[in-house]
Formats: structure tokens, C-alpha cells, sequence
């Protein structure tokens, strides 16, 4: 197919050929141009007004589409036009044998056979002259039928193997117009062509000169815009085109670099009936963004998009004139360009507006019309040729006689034999007609329909596809739901353009609801085909309202009021029930009982009732009437469908405990052959969190967590889940952070927490669960667990400086523990330079125990340097002793005492020690005189300290008193300051981890 031409010079020159074929010089040369032809040649360019787009700007009028569209070969027909002369012309087999009359103001074309011409632009672009074009057939022939203007003249006739039609109206003096009235005196008598009137020299109406400013961006490029006053513009992209259309008409002077190739290949632009359209040819750009200042526009073309956010212009639907029409609000809007792109060949429709940008963000379509997404501006597409685009005010309305396909004038428009099954008043509102039983019977009219069904499927998918809506409207109206998903896939799959019908997503959408296929029947509902439909709210609000998302089902329910009693009763029970649960989940009694009220009242089946007052009597529980509630609880606990009854009973047994008539284990018991006996629903859920509940009041913590998970696991797709899980995190929250658990032994805690540890929460309330199962495993020296439960923390759950501060907790209990080696691994493997200076004293210091420990006093002091802290000079203390320095040991041992001598009170294990172990120090370095010393000031501590005998001997030292050597050693040995260290660090665990005490009371005021 050759593409057509998309730049001016090529479409004058084609233009120009074509006027050569069909105005041939009876006196020319074969190889030359007379004055004739060339001056034909420009009026005939004048009259066609296509520019490099074929521009025009109309109100289009239409009627029907005709049914059988002519080749080009067989009818070609061709419209001139400029100022007051107009004229068609009709060429090939069957045009050329058209006849032509004139009768009361109109002008009738009669085409032999049942062949009709495309005349889409003609009606919606009617030359000057002519008001209406209209088409009408009969058995013999089709005619086209010219309505002229009051004034308008019209001459026929033929011309060079065409039937022409030509219209003069009152202003008839334009330059065109007198070379087509010399030509057509021509044709008349075969003789020169006349003097050239005065007015072919009249010169054209000046126009501004816009020079556009070019302006590179990263991967794009700008293009500024300078009107001298303010303009409308519309700016938009199809295929790798930009179009802009501005609503006056000007001179536009391109940048020289704008056609290099790096954004964009091609430029061209054209003026015309008001209007002024530039085309850019740009594919590799991705990105269109618009902004304006003042009378200045600005299109960016790829690259980052401008700042400016525009506006958003909705596409609405309006029936008010009993025609389904689509409306925009297009502030600014005045008038309609209508172009035919170039390179795709169809008609589109183009409304400019003024600045700021107000743009259609998404593609809007129905099946005869397309509303193209804009970054300015509206643009329509994708038109039969009836369609009509209008602007009233701020109004653009697009709609067609008879109205657009947007609710049931879908193209499943049934045939008289199929009457049965005739589309709803809205696409998604099942007829009732559609679950009557046919006369003939189920199997006969099924078989009957799917004969229908397969031989329309033949006819491809350009097809109809009536019968196959049918069938599954049929399939729907009895039940089988599944059966019409197939039918509806297999339709959309073998007709694509099914799927912009919004009957087609109306059934989709029944069927999967009705199928319990929620998420699948809101892709349908998300679709555009069913954005004007009042029904599909119903549908969004039930699939909300089940997926608990309430404030959206209300929002929903609200919209789709006007079409509820448009359902079967069924269905309006169940939208009410739905939208009553919706607002008992948002608190709103009031308005929940209003809606249980009415949905109880609806002349339905038992059941269907029963499952409202099922709501209902959860809405009499919330208003705080429990004894009631349990009364209608325990009657529709009767119901012979489980669905109902089983809910019932829960709610029945859960109120009964409440209320304190029933038993806690003989509850739990009903709930569990409840929990077995219905599966698989919320009801199961809600199940499962009443059975927690009691468990935990009861002190079974392990039940309650066992339960919870295992609803977790089994309900991990569906929304309820949600509340499972935090519900279960809450109660291991409770029991291992708020304190529950601290009433159970500490191994049956610690087991119970190993059980459930991938429920510690991540961040501080974690590292805080643990710390305080930590404390209590050091209390009772279960120093190994306390281990593993900070060594799962840190390969599991921490990182950066919560890691390595646990890491300093993980290589205490190692130490306590007196596994040196292991509190070296957990220092040296969680090493971070980036850490808080307390941090890192504590973990020096314990690196330099562990070492000490391990007999590599050196290296102990070498990791110390020059920390002088009061932990690390008890290391060094250690570390001194462990040398046998006692001179330098039992220094450092009285400074570490400092002057508590001058407190009264007992010593405490760890100030015992020191005393000791410096007394000791000073005797075997024979240091007398630190001794005495040591002794006057400590010597009163003896009668309260917890070993008094071993600070008496370490007092009194070898040489002095009774004492014997054998005395002296034993309180050497007593002086152990790993006891004191482990006795100290389990102070730190206690202290550091325990729960916060409870505020005091506020003073009391008088």
C-alpha cells in the first residue's frame, strides 16, 4: 500500500498531477503547461484546503452509514472548494454513469446499483454552498442528496469522463471561483480561455509570523511557541507523529536544526480555515509535555517533562438528551478542526483550548469513536463517519443520531429470533428475561445457540458476534457461570475489538462475580467500556466491601444507587447486606441498619433473608444489646444451610461465654468442631480469632499461638490474613515484650519462644523481646540458651550497630560461661568501625578478658591501650594478677577502692574482692607499709563483709598476727574475681533489660 504524501511540496505536486489528468489543454503540447492549466492547477490546490494534512473545520451532520462502501475504481469522488464556488465531482465505473437533478433547493445524484461512495467528509465538511449531505438508497440505486444554501446556485453536467456539480453561492467572486466559472464556459464552447478578471490579482489577507524558538534537552527537544495574542492549542501524539493545532492561523518559521534527525526526522505545517497544524515526525521520543506563559506555548518532545502540571479533562457520560453522548469540560474550547493524518489515513477531530494545559490523560474508546489521550487539548479518532463532534461553550460533546454504543446498544444488537436475550438496560445488569426457562426447553434452545454460536464464529474477527452474546447470556440466566467465562474468553480471544464493547465486559463481569471469581471480574470493572456504567458501581462496592476495603464499597454503593432496583431482588439483598457490613465496619450503625432493613425486606428466598438478619443481628451486638443479639443468633443457628447456621452458632456460643452462661473449655470445644466442620472462608477466620481469644485469657499461650499460625498459613491470599497476623504478632508481643510469658517457668518461655521466633519483630521492640528472654536465662544460669537465642538475633535479624551490640551481650554469656573462644569468634566476626564510643569500650574489654582468659595477657593489654575505664583496670588488674606483678596489682586493686573507706556500710562482692585480693597483692610483694595502710582504712569493713575471715587474713598479711600460711591461701583463693565479674555482669543484665517501672501517680490537687 503506498503511503500517502505527508510533505507539502510532494502533496502539491501530486495535486498538480492530478488536476493535469483531469484538465488536459485541448491546446497544449504534451510535454508543457499552459497558462490554463497552471492557473487551474492553483485554484483547484486552493479549493481541496487538505494543506499537509488535509485541514478543515466543520459542525459535521450525518445520518446513516452506508452499508456497502464503493472502490475507488468503481465510485471516486472528489470535492473542491475556495471561497464562494464549490465543486464534486464523481469518477470511475460506476461514478462516471451517475445521473444528476435539481429539485427544490436540492441537489440530487443518482448512482446506478446498490454501490455508495465514502461521503464521511463530505457530510461532516460540507463545501460553502451546500448545508446538508445526505444519502439514501432504494432497490434500483443510492443517491446523494445536496441540501444548498438559501441563495446558492447549482450547474451540472459532463466533463473529461466526470460527473461535476458545481454550487455558486452569493459570495462569488473569489479568484478561484472565476477560473473555475472560465473553465466551466470552457467546457461549455470549446474556446479561449477569457481575461482574467481584476479580483484574480486581489492580494491575500496578511497573517502573523510566528518564528519558533528551538530549545535542546537532555534526549528531547523544546520548542517555544511566541503568539502575539492568546491561542488555543492542542498538542497530541499518534504513532511517531506530534501534532500541534493552534486555533489561528499563521506563518510559522521552523528552526534551521529542527530536522536533524536526533529527535526529530521530519517537519511540516500547514495553515487553513482558521487554523494552523505542525507535524512532526519524532520516534524515538517518548515523552510530551506542555506549558504555557502567557501567549507563549511550550511543547517538550522527549527528555524530562516540563514542571507544569496540567489539568485533567473528564470524559463524562450525558443521556440527558436521550442520545448516550460523551461530554468534555474544555475551558477555552470554540470550534473543531477536523484533519485527515497523512500517514494513517483517517479522520480525526482536533478542539484547541487557551493555556493553562488541560490534557486527557487516558485513552477513552467506544465502538464508534476513540477520545485519544492529549498532553493538550481533545482529540478524537477512530470515527464511523456518522459521528459528530461539537462545541458548545466550554462544552465538547462527541455522540452520533441515535446516540454512541456505550450502554445496551452494543453490538450484540439481537435479531427478531433472539429476542429472548436481549442486552439489559445497563452492561452489567443481568435481565431477568435471561433466567426464564425458553418454551422448546433447556437442551433444545441450548443446542440451538450454540449452533448460532459457531457458525458466527466463522465469519472471523472482523465478524458479529450477537450469537455468542446470546449464549452466554442464556448460560448466565441459568447458572452456569463457568460454562459463560468460556464462551466470553473465547470471544474476546478470536475479537479482540470485542472488548471495548461494554456489553461484552458487563457479562464478563456477572459471570465472574457470580463465580466467585472477585479479582478477576475488577480487571473487567477497571476497563474503560464500563466507566459510564451506574450498575458496575454495585459490582466495584460488593468486590470492595469483600476484599475490606469499606470506605471504598460505600463510595461505591453511593454511586450506583440509581441502577439498584434495576436487580433482582436477590441481588438487591445482597448489595444492601454488603453495603450495611461496609458501614458497620466504619462504625455507622445508623445508616448499617437502615441498609439491613431494606435488604431484610425484599421478597427473596429464605435463605437469602436469613443471611441478612445474620447482619442484622451482628449490628444489634455493636449497639451494645448482646442478650438480643444472642436470641437472633441462636434462632438462625437453626437455618438448614451451614453457610448460615454455621456462623450463627459461633456468634451464638462467643455472646453465650460473654454473657456468662457458658464455659470456657465446653466453648472451645464447639468452636473446634466448628473450625473443622466449615473451612475455608472468613468465617473460619473469625473462628480461629475467637478461639485465640480465649485461649490467651486463659493463660494457654501455646494454643492460642498454634491456632493463629496455623489460620496464617492456610489464609495467607486473602485479606482477612491481615488481621490473623497481627493478631498473632500482637499476642507474641504480649507474652514476650508486655511481660504474659514472665509467669511461665524460664525453659517452658524459652521454649516457647524457639517455637515462634520468626514472630520477633524486626528493630528495637524486637532486640528488646530478646534482651528481655536473655535476662531471665542469666538469671538461672542457662547460659548456653541465652547463647543460642542472641546467636540466632545476630546471623538472623540485626545488622550494623544493634549486631554488634548484641554481639558484646553474646560474648559476656560466653564468658560467664567461661567459653573464652567463643566470645572471641562472636567480637572479631561483628567487627564495625562505624560504632558509638560506649560500644566500643565494652566490646574492647571483653575482647581483652577473653584474651586474658586465654593466657595471652599481652596481647590482652594490647587491645586495651590506653583505656583507663573502671571495667578495663579491672581486666588490667586481672591481667597483673594472672603476671604475678603484685606490686603493680595491689596499686591498681586500692585504686579501683578509691574512697569508699570514707562510706559506712557493708562492702559490696565486688568491692570484697578487690579488698582482698590488694591485701593479698601487698603481702606477697612484702609491701608493709600499703598493707597497714590498706588495713586502717578497710580494717572496719571485716565484721560485714560476707568473707570476714579472708579480709582479716588478707588484712594482717604473712607476717602479722596468729595467722597461718595455710589461712593465707585459702583467702587467696576465695578472692576469685571471675565470681565477681559474673556477679556484676548478671546486675548489668538484670538491670539493663527489665521492664520499666509504672509511672508515679500525679500529686492529688487540693
Amino acid at each position: 500500500m503506498t503511503r500517502p504524501p505527508h510533505d507539502l511540496s510532494r502533496l502539491k505536486a501530486a495535486l498538480n498531477a492530478e488536476t493535469q489528468m483531469r484538465y488536459p489543454s485541448r491546446g497544449a503540447v504534451s510535454a508543457g503547461f499552459t497558462v490554463r492549466n497552471i492557473r487551474f492547477a492553483a485554484a483547484a490546490v486552493a479549493l481541496t484546503g487538505l494543506g499537509a494534512a488535509g485541514l478543515a473545520v466543520s459542525a459535521p451532520l450525518a445520518d446513516q452509514v452506508a452499508a456497502a462502501l464503493a472502490s475507488k475504481s468503481e465510485i471516486d469522488l472528489r470535492v473542491g472548494r475556495n471561497g464562494g464556488v464549490s465543486r464534486v465531482e464523481l469518477y470511475g465505473s460506476v461514478g462516471s454513469r451517475a445521473s444528476v437533478r435539481s429539485d427544490k433547493g436540492q441537489v440530487i445524484i443518482r448512482l446506478p446499483g446498490q454501490k455508495t461512495p465514502d461521503i464521511g467528509d463530505l457530510r461532516v465538511n460540507p463545501p460553502t454552498g451546500i448545508k446538508l449531505v445526505e444519502m439514501r438508497r432504494d432497490a434500483r440505486a443510492s443517491e446523494i442528496v445536496l441540501t444548498l444554501d438559501d441563495g446558492a446556485k447549482a450547474r451540472f453536467g459532463r466533463s473529461d469522463g466526470a460527473v461535476f456539480v458545481q454550487i455558486d453561492s452569493k459570495d462569488d467572486h473569489g479568484e478561484a471561483a472565476q477560473v473555475l466559472k472560465t473553465v466551466a464556459a470552457e467546457d461549455r464552447k470549446d474556446g479561449e480561455l477569457p481575461p482574467t478578471p481584476a479580483a484574480e490579482t486581489k492580494a491575500r489577507v496578511a497573517v502573523p509570523v510566528v518564528a519558533l524558538k528551538q530549545v535542546r534537552v537532555q534526549d528531547g527537544v523544546q520548542l517555544d511557541f511566541p503568539f502575539p495574542e492568546v491561542t488555543g492549542a492542542a498538542v497530541f501524539r499518534r504513532g511517531e507523529a506530534v501534532w500541534m493545532v493552534f486555533d489561528r492561523e499563521v506563518d510559522f518559521r521552523l528552526p534551521a536544526g529542527l530536522k536533524d534527525g536526533s529527535v526529530v526526522t521530519e517537519a511540516n505545517w500547514v495553515k487553513n480555515d482558521g487554523f494552523t497544524a505542525l507535524r512532526l515526525v519524532a520516534p524515538s521520543a517518548a515523552g510530551l509535555s506542555v506549558d504555557t506563559e502567557g501567549a507563549t506555548w511550550r511543547v517538550r518532545v522527549g527528555g524530562r517533562p516540563l514542571t507544569a502540571e496540567a489539568s485533567e479533562v473528564a470524559v463524562k457520560r450525558d443521556d440527558t438528551t436521550g442520545s448516550p453522548t460523551l461530554t468534555l469540560n474544555l475551558a477555552g474550547a470554540k470550534r473543531v478542526a477536523w484533519i485527515r493524518d497523512p500517514m494513517v489515513g483517517d479522520r480525526i477531530a482536533v478542539i484547541p483550548a487557551p493555556g493553562p494545559a488541560k490534557a486527557v490523560r487516558d485513552d477513552r474508546t467506544t465502538l464508534q469513536a476513540s477520545i485519544g489521550a492529549t498532553a493538550q487539548g481533545v482529540m478524537v479518532e477512530r470515527m464511523t463517519p456518522d459521528i459528530l463532534v461539537t462545541v458548545e461553550g466550554d462544552r465538547v460533546a462527541v455522540t452520533r443520531p441515535g446516540g454512541l454504543l456505550l450502554s445496551s446498544n452494543g453490538e450484540g444488537v439481537q435479531k427478531p429470533d433472539r429476542a429472548g436475550f436481549k442486552p439489559a438496560l445497563f452492561p452489567t445488569l443481568p435481565d431477568p428475561s435471561w433466567s426464564q426457562m425458553p418454551a422448546d426447553g433447556f437442551l433444545k434452545t441450548y443446542n440451538r445457540l450454540q449452533e448460532a454460536a459457531a457458525e458466527e464464529q466463522g465469519a472471523g474477527a472482523e465478524g458479529p458476534y450477537a450469537a455468542r452474546l446470546d449464549l452466554a447470556r442464556f448460560l448466565i440466566g441459568q447458572g452456569m457461570n463457568f460454562e459463560a467465562q468460556g464462551v466470553l474468553d473465547l470471544l474476546t480471544k478470536n475479537n479482540p475489538r470485542s472488548l471495548g464493547d461494554p456489553q461484552v465486559r458487563g457479562l464478563k463481569v456477572v459471570a465472574k462475580v457470580m463465580a466467585g471469581r472477585l479479582s478477576d471480574a475488577q480487571v473487567d470493572l477497571d476497563s474503560s467500556a464500563l466507566q459510564n456504567d451506574p450498575a458496575a458501581n454495585l459490582w466495584r462496592g460488593y468486590i470492595a466491601e469483600r476484599g475490606r476495603h469499606y470506605e471504598e464499597a460505600r463510595k461505591a454503593f453511593a454511586e450506583g444507587v440509581s441502577a439498584m432496583e434495576g436487580f433482582a431482588p436477590e441481588w438487591r439483598t445482597r448489595f444492601a447486606t454488603a453495603n450495611a457490613r461496609a458501614a458497620l465496619a466504619l462504625k455507622d450503625t445508623t445508616t448499617a441498619w437502615d441498609l439491613i432493613v431494606y435488604a431484610a425486606s425484599q421478597d427473596v428466598p429464605p435463605l437469602d433473608r436469613l443471611e441478612a438478619q445474620l447482619v442484622q443481628a451482628e449490628i444489634i451486638e455493636a449497639q451494645g444489646d448482646k442478650a438480643r443479639a444472642y436470641r437472633v443468633y441462636a434462632a438462625i443457628s437453626k437455618a438448614t444451610s451451614d453457610r448460615i447456621n454455621t456462623p450463627a452458632q459461633l456468634r451464638a456460643a462467643r455472646l453465650k461465654l460473654e454473657l456468662g452462661e457458658a464455659k470456657p473449655d465446653a466453648t472451645l470445644q464447639l468452636l473446634s468442631s466448628l473450625r473443622f466442620r466449615w473451612r475455608g472462608d472468613e468465617t473460619e477466620l473469625e473462628t480461629i480469632r475467637t478461639m485465640a481469644d480465649i485461649y490467651l485469657t486463659q493463660g494457654r499461650y501455646r494454643e492460642a499461638l498454634e491456632v493463629l499460625r496455623g489460620a496464617g498459613s492456610s489464609f495467607f491470599n486473602r485479606p482477612d490474613a491481615v488481621d490473623i497476623n497481627q493478631k498473632l504478632t500482637t499476642a507474641f508481643r504480649s507474652l514476650f515484650l508486655d511481660g504474659m510469658a514472665d509467669g511461665l517457668q524460664p525453659i517452658e518461655a524459652l521454649g516457647l519462644y524457639f517455637d515462634f521466633r520468626d514472630l520477633t519483630p524486626v528493630g528495637a521492640d524486637g532486640d528488646a523481646m530478646v534482651r528481655r528472654m536473655v535476662r531471665r536465662l542469666v538469671e538461672v544460669d542457662l547460659l548456653s540458651q541465652a547463647a543460642d537465642l542472641l546467636q540466632y538475633q545476630i546471623d538472623n535479624r540485626l545488622q550494623g550497630v544493634a549486631k554488634a551490640q548484641m554481639a558484646a551481650d553474646l560474648a559476656a554469656i560466653h564468658l560467664m560461661n567461661r567459653q573464652p573462644e567463643k566470645a572471641l569468634q562472636a567480637i572479631w566476626k561483628t567487627r564495625n568501625t562505624l560504632l558509638p564510643k560506649p560500644v566500643l569500650t565494652e566490646r574492647r574489654v571483653l575482647e581483652a578478658r577473653a584474651l586474658n582468659e586465654l593466657n595471652r595477657p599481652d596481647h590482652a593489654l594490647e587491645v586495651l591501650g590506653t583505656d583507663m575505664s573502671p571495667e578495663a583496670l579491672d581486666v588490667r588488674a586481672d591481667i597483673l594478677w594472672r603476671q604475678k606483678d603484685w606490686a603493680k596489682a595491689g596499686a591498681l586493686l586500692e585504686r579501683r577502692l578509691g574512697d569508699r573507706w570514707k562510706k559506712d556500710g557493708a562492702l559490696a562482692i565486688g568491692e570484697e574482692a578487690n579488698l582482698i585480693r590488694a591485701g593479698v597483692a601487698y603481702s606477697l610483694a612484702s609491701d608493709q607499709k600499703s598493707l597497714d595502710r590498706l588495713s586502717q582504712r578497710f580494717g572496719k569493713y571485716a565484721d560485714t563483709a560476707q568473707n570476714g575471715d579472708a579480709v582479716r587474713v588478707a588484712l594482717a598479711g604473712l607476717d602479722n598476727g596468729p595467722l597461718r600460711a595455710s589461712d593465707f591461701a585459702t583467702a587467696a583463693a576465695q578472692t576469685d574475681s571471675f565470681t565477681a565479674w559474673v556477679a556484676a555482669m548478671k546486675q548489668k543484665f538484670r538491670t539493663q533489660n527489665a521492664p520499666p517501672a509504672p509511672a508515679a501517680p500525679a500529686p492529688k490537687t487540693a
